[in-house]
């Protein structure tokens, strides 16, 4: 069966100065699959400033406004996602009836928990700086290269 959507929330907001013009809109829709999966999204659409409709104009063009925003932004792909995770969501067993429990206030808590976190780890000794290179080496190894061309 194929999923169905409605409206189930539109609520127009008027500026404060002026109760027949709406300057934007709350829409949410829902999503059904007909075998107990549903989805829900919502958000907010702002009329332009210079083209805020009348109370009345609003309600005529209510339904094309609430299918153009869902469609501008891939509301009927987001809820068909939705619907198709809750089919794959974990459930609760079935008649399962929670036993009475009372907590022991005594129990400490564990380390690493939120409660009771690990201490950070200690940062990495640095690796010793390598030693500066000594420059009587150089010195004697180009004596050695001009003795060496010299006796050529």
């Amino acid at each position: 069966m194929a999923n169905t959507y409605k409206c189930v929330r539109l609520e127009p907001q008027c500026k404060y100065d002026n109760t027949d013009c709406v300057c934007a809109v709350v829409i949410g829709l829902t999503a059904d699959d007909g075998e107990g999966n549903s989805a829900y999204i919502d958000g907010v659409y702002s009329y332009p400033e210079d083209d805020m409709p009348t109370v009345a104009a609003f309600k005529e063009g209510a339904g094309a406004l609430v299918s153009q925003y869902a469609a501008d932004n891939g509301w009927i792909a987001n809820l068909n996602q939705q619907i198709e995770a809750a089919k794959v969501r974990n459930v609760a067993p079935p008649d399962f009836e929670t036993p009475e429990i009372t907590v022991d206030t005594t129990v400490e808590p564990a380390e690493g928990s939120a409660a009771n976190p690990s201490p950070p780890p200690e940062p990495p000794e640095p690796e010793p700086a390598p030693p500066a290179p000594v420059e009587e080496e150089e010195e004697e190894e180009e004596k050695e290269e001009e003795e060496e061309e010299e006796g050529s």
